[in-house]
């Protein structure tokens, strides 16, 4: 019975991460394919820019919300539940995004099957873990982000191909048919966690504290959204930002003084924890600004079409795929530490070199420049969630995760937000229209050079941020004795 327990065992094992693969890849395209999809769907609807934003802005506010109450919910009755309920959500209405008669339907549909995404990602990386073991916690989040990679590096060439073939649902249609098998393949292989019975009797959640997280949020990241629009000091802004510090102030006060928090707020005296929540915070700060701007210098600056641009970025997610997996299995060897540190400072790099980008500049520049900041995610990403995982007990992993998520995408957020405003205000002092909507490649040169200008203050000043990043990562290697 041993002997056949050893064989068996490999073969659970591989057939239960191609299941995990599948999974990952799907979210990753998903994603791509929504952001691809807008100009194509927005010409279809007759819809303006703003509107049609709102398929995508829709998405994502809802996989944020959805992270940290559906990790809570996975630690309490089981990690594959949530993960296969989510996918099949995601699936299902991704199917029905691709029948929408209106821009509104769509919005909608998008909207709830970024439920299902955020249900997905919150336990995703608990699963992945879970399957590998705690010693190789390193191994299992560089491949993580290594799938990952491949999903930014492909997503963009499949949804290129189809858009550009085949009618805008027709992506959509894929999207879900994909969905379903990732959905099928996870309900199949994925094994049950036999110590998490669903038991509604026992089932204790802080409802309260889930609400006053979902308001505080999406208040926030509405805000954040409406920001390059409207201006900080417009009072819908101002109540919104008022409706998030309050909210936030009462969820801190409800984790902190119920019994069955919906994640335990102490986690940050834990220092390595600390340090690595704000590390990662900085990190995506200061490089997810690249990820709106480079695509508008390439495609309006210097005049390459879509496809060339998604060759140029997936050059760079390459990278990031092939040093994830190295970076994650040589962390559970040495310090992790010394991998984010260096992630911070390669990325650091990365984008300085996109700050010196100019009307005239060359596409190897700008290449270089994304290959180095991908390079420094895949060696930043698995060793820095490792020292954030290691620091708690493995029965929080799944909210912890959705929060490790839930960093990420804010910080995105942020970083793109403060951008267009900075971006914009440059534009504005040299007397031209601060927006970005209009730019196209026939916009006179002035106004290009003045979006140019702005996005490399923008670039120059966040690879400060990074830095920052590092001397926190510095400072919290201090503390590697709380290290597990």
């Amino acid at each position: 019975m041993a002997y056949q327990w050893k064989i068996c065992l490999p073969n659970k094992f591989v057939y239960t991460f191609i299941s995990l693969v599948i999974g990952v890849f799907c979210l990753v395209a998903d994603q791509q394919g929504i952001s691809m999809a807008l100009p194509t769907i927005s010409e279809y609807f007759s819809s303006d820019l703003p509107t049609t934003q709102w398929v995508l802005v829709s998405y994502v506010l809802a996989i944020s919300v959805a992270l940290l109450p559906m990790g809570r919910v996975s630690d309490l009755i089981g990690h594959k539940r949530i993960y296969v309920l989510g996918f099949g959500i995601c699936s299902i209405t991704t199917l029905v995004a691709g029948f929408s008669p209106s821009i509104l339907a769509l919005i909608i549909a998008c909207f709830i099957r970024g439920i299902g995404s955020g249900m997905t990602q919150s336990t995703s990386m608990a699963l992945m873990i879970s399957l590998f073991g705690r010693e190789r916690t390193g191994q299992a989040l560089g491949i993580y982000i290594s799938i990952v990679g491949v999903g930014s590096a492909a997503g963009p060439l499949i949804s290129g191909y189809f858009l550009s073939t085949y009618d805008w649902r027709i992506l959509f249609f894929l999207l879900s048919v994909l969905g379903l098998i990732a959905t099928s393949t996870a309900a199949v292989l994925v094994p049950d966690d036999k110590s998490k019975r669903l038991n509604l009797s026992n089932f204790h959640f802080d409802w309260i504290g889930a609400l006053l997280f979902t308001v505080s949020l999406s208040s926030f990241l509405q805000a954040m959204t409406w920001s390059p629009d409207l201006g900080y000091l417009d009072w819908r802004m101002i109540v919104l930002f008022l409706t998030s510090i309050f909210s936030v102030i009462g969820f801190v006060f409800r984790e902190l003084t119920t019994s069955e928090p919906m994640m335990d707020l102490r986690f940050f005296k834990r220092r390595l924890f600390s340090s690595g929540v704000a590390s990662a915070f900085l990190f995506f700060t200061g490089i997810s600004c690249n990820y709106l701007f480079i695509p508008f210098y390439l495609q309006i600056v210097l005049g390459y079409e879509p496809y060339q641009i998604g060759f140029f970025t997936a050059s760079s997610a390459i990278s990031m795929a092939v040093v994830g997996a190295i970076s994650g299995r040589f962390s559970d060897r040495f310090n992790p530490n010394w991998f984010t540190g260096s992630g911070l400072l390669i990325s650091c790099l990365g984008m300085l070199i996109l700050a010196t980008l100019d009307m005239d500049s060359s596409w190897v520049a700008v290449v270089i420049g994304l290959i180095l900041i991908s390079f420094g995610l895949g060696t930043f990403y698995g060793a820095n969630n490792k020292i954030i995982l290691s620091a708690i007990p493995r029965n929080s992993h799944g909210v912890v995760s959705g929060f490790i998520h839930l960093v990420r995408n804010s910080a995105s957020v942020i970083s793109m937000g403060v951008g267009v405003v900075v971006v914009t205000s440059f534009m504005s002092s040299m007397g031209f229209a601060p927006t970005l909507a209009g730019l196209s490649v026939e916009t006179e040169i002035a106004v290009l050079e003045a979006f140019v200008n702005g996005m490399r203050f923008v670039f120059l000043s966040f690879s400060f941020i990074l830095m920052l990043g590092f001397f926190i990562t510095w400072l919290g290697g201090k503390h590697m004795d709380e290290f597990r």
